[in-house]
């Protein structure tokens, strides 16, 4: 096998000293950094956030056939995922009113409120379009999940920015 620093050079973003860094935090294969996800990046110097995403997908590729998780794939399923969504939304909304009841008054709470509004509006137009779109509702949603995972623990901002985030992955699939 070929020395790991080069082969994660292949990632576009991933550079020699960044490599290093990698190997050196136990991130030395494709897959391993597929496993780290997000989080595992980010707490790697030199990786631009923007990047990461896009070294994942590499990253994805690259470590081939990897068994992915169940996933639902009938309109019924889909369904239930819709729910599954709206529940952890309204969850995060609960629990930001009860972690920052005086920040929600100000301009971050308008925020956060209208991202959460119009993230559920795209929910519902997404339980409508169902059976016409159910590859992109399914990709939607499941990236929509994987993206609020975690959310309800992090600072407001964080919460407001990663329902924005959410909110505007769901309104790629009625556009």
């Amino acid at each position: 096998m070929s020395d790991p620093v080069q082969e994660l050079q292949q990632l576009k973003g991933i550079g020699a000293i960044t490599a290093q860094r990698l190997v050196a935090a136990g991130l030395d294969t494709f897959t391993a950094i597929v496993e780290s996800g997000e989080e595992g990046l980010r707490a790697i110097s030199g990786i631009n956030p923007r990047n990461i995403p896009t070294i994942l997908e590499q990253a994805r590729a690259l470590a081939g056939p990897t068994k992915e998780p169940a996933t639902p794939a009938g309109p019924d399923d889909l369904k239930v995922m819709v729910e599954e969504l709206r529940t952890v939304i309204q969850k995060i909304a609960t629990a930001a009113r009860d972690r920052f009841p005086e920040e929600l008054a100000g301009k971050i709470g308008h925020k956060l409120t209208r991202n959460m509004v119009a993230g559920l509006d795209a929910l519902y137009a997404i339980e409508e379009l169902l059976e016409q779109r159910p590859k992109r509702s399914r990709k939607a949603l499941v990236k929509a999940l994987k993206r609020l995972s975690g959310l309800p623990d992090g600072e407001l901002t964080e919460v407001r920015k990663g329902l924005k985030r959410v909110r505007k992955t769901l309104e790629r699939v009625i556009s």
